[in-house]
């Protein structure tokens, strides 16, 4: 008989905030006065230089991971190519670069390590899951996806891994999403998420993953997935088959946006309409960006089976971290002396931490961070 797994729905206050704690607004250990512990990460070193060796400048990074042996992969959609260096930073080796032909992409946005050491990279334009081995060798390239394959990738197993897949409805003029598991194929073998609406062009480039959830998944095929909001922390997780086991719910307040945060998205969606040459139409309403920041920006699974649940009204990477029973353990965050770490994108695996800004102000590089430690 199959055991029916029981849904833990916690519902909490937020316990520890990252805003209003000092002048900057930044975390204050609260572990000896009642509050949950508080962990500190820390950068221990960094991949990446402005100018000199071109094996360590980058372009544009669109996703960094490591693999089961520590190795840092980085992926870069503005050379087109797939780095491996080690954990001291080290370079090993390079695959990829614009084309069509085996190994190489069109226009490759996100990756993920397997648990049989295989990496896949998702390229959009190509419209396939590249595969390559973990000796940065082209296997094999996943092709049937439509409209495309999922910009984001986690891995779900030693061959499988979570995506979330565009979907499209031309007739009732609805555009969505499912989050779903695949068997290295381009057909689901199980939907966890699935959701249509109107088509709305403001919704397009810089703005259109704001109403989009986040999700992550880990070895045993579990997945975890957070909704769209901005006074409320919702993750739900699944077990491989879909089965729901946990449900976690927690009220905050909300955080509104800068004026500067403001203007810049405005300005990006311009600066994106001009360059890819869209027009709103004459019904169309000028975009207006949400005024409030997300409640949860990311999600990740570290080596003890953790939650991270990233919250996305801090001003710099801050996490709630949770067991699978819903029971918050503890507090982390990432404070480090860069102008741009607002926007830096923090990738949390069972193999280890990386981070990046995917537009810095100085110069793209990896961040290699310490493996975190229950305080």
């Amino acid at each position: 008989m199959k055991n029916i797994p029981v849904i833990v729905t916690v519902l909490l206050p937020l316990l520890f905030s990252c805003n209003g704690n000092t002048d900057e607004g930044r975390a204050v250990s609260t572990g000896g006065d009642g509050g949950p512990p508080h962990l500190e990460l820390t950068v221990t070193d960094t991949i990446g230089v402005e100018l000199g060796n071109a094996d360590l400048v980058f372009g544009y990074i669109v996703d960094a991971v490591r693999d089961q042996g520590g190795n840092v992969l980085v992926l870069d959609a503005s050379t087109m190519n797939l780095r491996k260096f080690s954990s001291d930073g080290e370079y090993l080796g390079t695959v990829g670069r614009q084309g069509t032909g085996p190994g190489e992409f069109q226009m490759p946005r996100g990756m993920a390590v397997l648990g049989n050491r295989e990496i896949i990279v998702s390229d959009i334009s190509a419209s396939a899951i590249c595969i390559f081995d973990d000796s940065l060798r082209w296997a094999e390239n996943i092709t049937g996806f439509f409209p495309r394959p999922p910009l984001t990738v986690t891995a779900a197993g030693d061959s499988a891994f979570v995506g979330m897949l565009p979907a499209m409805n031309r007739e009732e003029g609805l555009r969505g999403y499912s989050i779903a598991r695949m068997n290295m194929t381009a057909e689901p073998a199980v939907v966890y998420v699935q959701d249509m609406r109107p088509f709305d062009p403001s919704m397009m480039g810089p703005g259109a993953d704001y109403d989009n959830p986040v999700f992550t998944s880990g070895a045993d095929g579990s997945v975890f997935i957070s909704g769209p909001g901005t006074d409320f922390v919702r993750v739900t997780g699944y077990l491989a088959d879909g089965e729901e086991f946990l449900s976690i719910e927690e009220h905050i307040d909300r955080v509104a946006k800068t004026e500067e945060e403001i203007a810049a998205e405005k300005e990006d969606f311009e600066e994106f309409t001009s360059r890819t040459g869209r027009r709103m139409s004459r019904g169309d309403t000028s975009f207006e960006p949400e005024p409030y920041r997300r409640a949860v920006s990311e999600l990740g699974l570290d080596s003890e089976n953790r939650l991270w649940v990233r919250m996305g009204t801090c001003r710099y990477p801050f996490w709630q971290v949770y067991d699978m029973e819903g029971n918050l353990l503890f507090t982390a965050s990432l404070e480090i002396d860069d102008p741009d770490i607002d926007g830096m994108t923090v990738r949390i695996t069972e193999n280890g931490i990386t981070a990046w800004v995917p537009d810095p102000g100085t110069w793209p590089r990896v961040f290699l961070v310490d493996d975190p430690v229950i305080p």
